[in-house]
Order: C-alpha cells, then sequence, then structure tokens
C-alpha cells in the first residue's frame, strides 16, 4: 500500500509547486466607433472610450489616449502600426479620468469641473492642418505588387500606389491608442483615412427668416464640379462653433429651429459636405447671416363675446386668449345703425368681462375686442365678432 501512495504522489507531484505564473497586466481596449470631419483646416476626431481591458476584471487601467498622425503621399502605401505608433508622428495626447473606486463617493462640485473624459465616454482630438502637416512626410513609392507568375509574354505587375481599397491620394492616415498608467499600450483603434483632397464649395445666398415659433435658414447649394457626384450634403453652425445644430446631416437646403427669442440676435453659417466612409469632408464656412427677431405677430381676435343688457348697463363677457403674452383688452362700442366704433378703455384690462354704464336707455349699441399684446410697440388682434344690445 505505501508504494501504491508513493507512486500516486509521484504521478500528482504531491507537495511540489510549479514554476510562478506571471502576473497579468491589463491594457485596455482599443477605443471604437471612430470618425473624422474635417470643417475646412480643422479636422476633428470622434470616439469611444473603452469600457475594459483585453483580458483580466476590474476597472479598465487606461490613463491616457495617444493621437498619432501621418500623411502619405498617393503613390505610396500607408505604414505599418509599428512605424505609425511612434514618437515621430505623435501628433496628441489626452488625459483619461481614473475609474471611480467602489465606495468612494460622488465628486464634490469642485471635482465635478474634471474635463477630462471617462471609460465609455464620447470624446474628440482636434488638430489643425497647417502647410507642414498636408505635405507627406512618407514618400516612398509603395512596393511591386507581388503576383502568381504568369505565362510567357505576360505584362510585368504594376506598382500598387496604395494597398487595395484605400484611396491612391494624399492622404493623412490617423490611429488612437490607449495606455496604461504605467505606460504599457493597449490596442490601437481602427484607423481613419482622411483625403487630402479639393474640399467641397461653401453654399452662397445664405438667407435666415422667422416667424413665432421658429427660425428658418435657407441658402443655394454649389454647383457640383463633378455632375455625376453624390448630390451634397449639409451642416449648419453658430459661428466659431465646433458641433452642427443640425443632429443629422441635411439633404436639402433648409433648416428650421423651433424657438424664438424676440430681441436676441442670432447667426448662422454654412458648410457643404461630402462623406466617405467614416470621414465627412466640409467645406469652409459660408459668410455669416444674422437675424434679430421681433415680436411682430398679433394675437387671435377673442372669441365668444355675448352682452347682456339690464337697467342703465350692458355686460359683456368673452372668451380669454390662450397666449402667453397677452397684456389685455381693448373694448369698442358704436351707436347702431353706424359703423363707427370707439374705444371705451383707454388702455387694455386684464379681465375678460366689462360693464358699459355708459349707455342711454333704449339706444342699441355694437361691440367689438380685441386683444393687445406686449410687445413693443404692442400688436393688436383683429376684431372679435361683433354682438348688439341695448338697455332698459
Amino acid at each position: 500500500m505505501a508504494a501504491v501512495a508513493l507512486g500516486l504522489c509521484a504521478f500528482a507531484a504531491c507537495g511540489k509547486k510549479g514554476p510562478p505564473l506571471a502576473p497579468l497586466r491589463f491594457v485596455p481596449l482599443p477605443v471604437t466607433d471612430v470618425k473624422a470631419r474635417r470643417s475646412g483646416h480643422e479636422v476633428r476626431l470622434q470616439f469611444v472610450l473603452p469600457t475594459a481591458n483585453v483580458e483580466g476584471p476590474g476597472p479598465v487601467a487606461l490613463d491616457r489616449l495617444e493621437v498619432f498622425a501621418v500623411t502619405v503621399a498617393a503613390e505610396s502605401a500607408n505604414p505599418p502600426n509599428r512605424d505609425l505608433l511612434t514618437s515621430r508622428y505623435l501628433v496628441g495626447t489626452i488625459p483619461v479620468k481614473p475609474p471611480r473606486k467602489e465606495g468612494e463617493p460622488e465628486p464634490t462640485a469642485e471635482g465635478a469641473t474634471d474635463q477630462r473624459p471617462a471609460a465609455g465616454d464620447v470624446t474628440s482630438f482636434v488638430e489643425e492642418l497647417n502647410e507642414a502637416k498636408l505635405k507627406p512626410q512618407i514618400t516612398t513609392p509603395a512596393p511591386p505588387e507581388v503576383v502568381p507568375p504568369a505565362a510567357t509574354g505576360a505584362a510585368a505587375p504594376a506598382t500598387a500606389a496604395a494597398p487595395a481599397n484605400e484611396p491612391a491620394v494624399v492622404r493623412r492616415v490617423y490611429a488612437v491608442r490607449g495606455l496604461t498608467r504605467g505606460g504599457r499600450p493597449g490596442q490601437p483603434s481602427a484607423r481613419v483615412i482622411l483625403p487630402l483632397v479639393e474640399l467641397p464649395l461653401a453654399p452662397d445666398a445664405v438667407a435666415v427668416k422667422f416667424t413665432e415659433t421658429a427660425v428658418t435658414v435657407s441658402w443655394t447649394a454649389p454647383a457640383a464640379a463633378n455632375p455625376a457626384a453624390a448630390a451634397p450634403v449639409f451642416n449648419i453652425y453658430r459661428p466659431g462653433a465646433s458641433a452642427p445644430l443640425n443632429p443629422v446631416l441635411l439633404t436639402s437646403p433648409a433648416f428650421e429651429r423651433t424657438g424664438v427669442a424676440f430681441g436676441t440676435e442670432e447667426c448662422f453659417v454654412v458648410r457643404t459636405a461630402v462623406v466617405i466612409g467614416t470621414v465627412s469632408l466640409e467645406s469652409l464656412p459660408s459668410a455669416a447671416q444674422c437675424v434679430t427677431p421681433s415680436d411682430i405677430f398679433a394675437p387671435a381676435a377673442p372669441k365668444g363675446l355675448s352682452a347682456v343688457g339690464s337697467a342703465g348697463t350692458i355686460s359683456l363677457i368673452w372668451e380669454a386668449n390662450t397666449e402667453s403674452d397677452i397684456a389685455g383688452y381693448l373694448i369698442l362700442r358704436g351707436e347702431v345703425p353706424g359703423d363707427t366704433l370707439q374705444a371705451l378703455t383707454a388702455t387694455p384690462i386684464r379681465e375678460t368681462t366689462y360693464q358699459d354704464t355708459t349707455v342711454k336707455s333704449g339706444v342699441r349699441y355694437g361691440y367689438v375686442v380685441v386683444a393687445v399684446d406686449r410687445a413693443t410697440p404692442p400688436n393688436t388682434s383683429p376684431q372679435s365678432a361683433r354682438v348688439e344690445e341695448s338697455a332698459r
């Protein structure tokens, strides 16, 4: 039995420890949903920060993001990651807010001012394209395409200006990578390839109008350089703003924004856009057009006017207007027959009833009511339906 036990112990390596396991070295997953928008000379990258590590539990080990970019000549191949993700092509770093630990209290008002993005946030990086960045940094021609041997007399293989599915134009290649607090790099993002082509022309004849409830911007689309090109789309901005007012690209040359602030100037610019995959190329902005809406809109005519005669008095009652800026009502009266009406009240009254005690017994009177708002100058509604009555 002892021999059997010894054999089993030897087989199972009883009491013997194996080599120690290497500690887990967490690195973040790549950022996702990477998009780029070029607006004139500005490029804005947008992406979503990861919320987990490549492997292992716990909060994402993400301390900062690095953004890399390089301009590649039309006849050159895009660089592999080992060449792109180097300090030579590092164009920016984005600090990331550390995850809140379990049991950690909510941030104070002072801590709430921390503008760093956190895991899972959508964030942006902006790069200004100057003359140096528009000039290709990689100019080595791509190597000849490797093809299987062909029959005798076949033409020599051509040189590939760019890998398949990539534009054979000067282009700027972007990638984003997360780093841990200790500087360990995570997986790089999918690349964004921005063609450095001629931008579309800006819209023309921008006009801004307003109604009582909305502001409308219209414009003329620029003539297409290529008649076969897709119809242009548009974005509308406040001058100097980075985010468009429209949540989705506009396919027609008009935009309506509900809500009007009377007396407040509003200005708008419009950009033409061309969409290529995850990249949007925008024109320079149109000339800014501004408008200061004013309240020139009269209230509706009061409804439901009725009159009741009694001894020495004619009593009027009507329905209240529903507009929010009603200052009051004016009552107009005239003798019947006759079309001349004169105001009985020098200033608007707030009530929706009125007793006319200046009437003469047996004389028939005609009445109308008009609503007046609080605009400067005030707007007066059309007259209500006319009623006639006499006092006893």
